[in-house]
């Protein structure tokens, strides 16, 4: 069990409806080096889970002090379900650049379960007419809360995702 700092503290303190204190990224990819020339979902929810269960900030959520005397504290989730929150969505027809950046904000606005870890990983499928991307592309969206993630363990977080080694390396702290 971990206490936050007052800086990590501070972007749950400062959240609201309109301004929700998470950072994200969106990722595309292209399935044409994949063996068979097919990424499925299953194998990604597999390679994410296999990558983000090794990193700390990953399966730890937030304990509210009683009375919110004092700062919340980092503890261990003992339900950990990858499934939760590695998500898989596609695109409505046609798929092109405009729906994919107005289903990125709509997932982007929405706030993150604080009952769970503060992060959420969604698969989107369907990029077809994405300008620029292959048939068969996917894009991955990345959320996380600032609370949880700074700049140098979010890095460390995108450098596990697409570590391209069989196995997962040994943990990062």
């Amino acid at each position: 069990m971990e206490q936050l700092t007052g800086l990590d503290a501070s972007f749950l303190y400062l959240e609201t409806r309109n301004s929700p204190m998470h950072i994200s990224g969106l990722y595309l990819y292209t399935q044409e080096s994949a063996p068979g020339g097919k990424v499925r979902f299953k194998d990604l929810l597999q390679f994410i889970t296999s990558r983000v269960q090794r990193l700390p900030t990953m399966a730890k959520r937030l304990k509210r002090v009683p009375l919110d005397l004092d700062h919340p504290y980092w503890i261990d989730d003992g339900d950990f379900d990858p499934e939760f929150h590695i998500r898989h969505v596609r695109l409505p027809e046609p798929g092109d650049w405009r729906q994919l950046c107005i289903m990125v904000a709509r997932i982007h606005a929405r706030p993150l379960d604080r009952e769970r870890p503060l992060w959420e990983i969604h698969v989107i499928e369907g990029l077809d007419n994405v300008e620029g991307c292959p048939p068969g592309s996917f894009a991955l969206f990345t959320k996380m809360h600032h609370a949880a993630v700074d700049g140098t363990s979010g890095m460390e977080i995108t450098a596990a995702i697409h570590d391209l080694e069989p196995k997962a390396r040994a943990e990062t702290q």
